[in-house]
């Protein structure tokens, strides 16, 4: 069939010092084809996509990229965007103290006699946005944002462009459920359009969803490839990894032990109000919720990161003020937080170092710190989380995303905390990294640790927490434990829907 397919890479080989990321690759993409990349991070995903948008170059002369029946290799990203390549990263490239507008028609601002033409900008950007049925005025600064609206804008910045291939690395990565339904109606209107996409993703229900075939590489090669009206997750995931993931999600079975924290009233003006729970030794609590519930706003002010305007907050038996997270680590509370590359992590430190990092207090020797003990602390947590690196000494920037939050999550557990909060732990992670660390905190708390978990993914929630708080416009909505905690009785809570007794999900 003549052009068949408006893309076709072939014989794709990239290497970097030490590692081969591309081993003889080949893709092909048919015109408004939604096509899934599948595979644990470091399985060459993303080094693919950079070569096709120009940011990277093949090795070899035997590498070749076809594109709209014409041979092509995009020597710059401005190459290949002005072809109509449009790669969306999953770290946001946004520049912050810019406008919304802005930032969705940089490099390809309107002018008029030579100056930016607000007028045009403001109202095209205005139609983008419509487009995606993303309600933020394209004025607004992109800083101001949650983290769920800036990556709709990335989105738009790629459909203002123009794109013929949409490249989406972990899209819908901090978006709501609501949002994610509108985001998949856009990429169905722009496959009617003829718009083919590339969709990379962890999120194996989201992947059998949305795409129309799916594509494996392991170790840098093709490994698979799918129809995945005619396939499974788990042919999917045993493609991926090798074998097939049993007991995904590991729930916790220790009986839980004496009441490490209660937190009584507490609120924050204009975050979230009235806010009563407990947390034993042992036991896994989650917190669920749309984005912008409340639930990070609350974690914060347990670790002192703001202050709550009032409420109390017990801890091993005794009232507290944390007033800054120093204090919450001296009490042993530790803090995961959703963002690891901005919050998280020194991306230019080593792993070594990082690693170390909220230890240094501890194993200073004379005024410095022992360089002994972070090789120690290192090794210890390298093999207890299953790091794969190259070394203690090389860069976090250079590791895979579920190697970066294992690092992060190595980091808070060498001071050995008593309760341990874990905001969006598996965001942006592969499902083997994803069943390491699930395996892993639940192992934490059958050794006696407290853990607070968030997560805007269903199936993690559910399968992980021994109980659940629901986060409603600030509030506790619903707590549940043992087999109320279904996502019927879920959506029933945070959606303020009754629930439908005559369900046997909802009993």
């Amino acid at each position: 069939m003549e052009n068949e397919y408006i893309l076709e890479m072939r014989h794709i080989t990239k290497s970097f010092p030490g590692v081969t990321a591309l081993d003889d690759v080949d893709l092909k993409l048919r015109p408004g084809e939604v096509l899934a990349l599948c595979g644990e991070n470091g399985a060459g995903k993303s080094t693919l996509m950079k070569v096709l948008a120009g940011i990277y170059q093949p090795d070899s002369d035997k590498g070749e990229i076809y594109y709209q029946g014409q041979r092509r290799i995009f020597k710059a990203p401005v190459e290949a965007k002005q072809a109509g390549i449009i790669m969306v990263f999953q770290e946001l490239s946004l520049v912050m103290d810019l406008s919304v507008a802005e930032n969705i028609y940089l490099g390809s601002l309107p002018l008029k006699h030579g100056r930016i033409d607000w007028k045009t900008l403001y109202e095209d950007a205005r139609k983008v946005l419509a487009e995606i049925k993303c309600d933020v005025d394209p004025k607004t600064p992109i800083g101001s944002l949650p983290i769920a609206q800036r990556q709709m804008v990335e989105i738009a910045r790629g459909i203002a462009l123009g794109a013929k291939i949409l490249i989406l690395d972990e899209p819908t990565s901090s978006l709501t459920d609501k949002e994610k339904d509108v985001f998949f109606e856009n990429i169905r209107e722009l496959k009617q359009k003829g718009t083919s996409v590339i969709y990379i993703s962890h999120k194996m229900d989201e992947i059998m969803e949305i795409s129309d075939r799916a594509m494996v590489l392991r170790d840098g090669k093709a490994s698979g490839d799918f129809a995945t009206a005619n396939t499974t997750i788990d042919e999917i995931i045993q493609c991926m990894i090798g074998r097939s993931i049993s007991n995904y999600y590991i729930k916790n079975k220790a009986q839980p032990g004496e009441e490490l924290l209660r937190v009584e009233g507490l609120c924050r003006e204009g975050q979230y109000e009235d806010i009563s729970f407990s947390v034993r030794r042992g036991e896994i609590v989650g917190l669920y919720g749309l984005v912008g519930a409340g639930r990070t706003e609350i974690v914060e002010s347990l670790f002192g990161i703001t202050r709550p305007s009032r409420g109390d907050i017990y801890y091993k038996g005794k009232k507290i003020q944390i007033r800054n997270s120093v204090q919450a680590v001296r009490h042993k509370m530790a803090f995961v937080p959703e963002n690891r590359k901005e919050q998280g992590l020194v991306l230019g430190e080593t792993c070594r170092k990082n690693i170390s990092l909220v230890k240094l207090p501890w194993i200073k020797k004379g005024g410095f710190v022992d360089t002994a003990k972070t090789f120690e602390i290192y090794e210890e947590y390298r093999h207890k989380l299953k790091i794969n690196a190259a070394s203690s000494e090389q860069l976090t920037a250079q590791l895979s995303g579920g190697n970066q939050q294992k690092i992060v999550l190595g980091k808070w557990l060498a001071i050995q905390p008593d309760l341990l909060i874990l905001d969006e732990p598996t965001r942006g992670i592969d499902i083997g990294a994803k069943a390491d660390i699930h395996r892993f905190i639940s192992q934490l708390a059958e050794e006696g640790m407290a853990v607070i978990l968030i997560s805007s993914e269903m199936p993690e929630i559910i399968g992980v927490s021994n109980r659940l708080l629901c986060i409603r416009d600030g509030r506790i909505c619903a707590q549940l434990s043992g087999e109320d905690i279904n996502e019927q009785r879920i959506i029933n809570a945070i959606m303020n829907q009754p629930e439908d007794r005559s369900n046997p999900a909802a009993s």
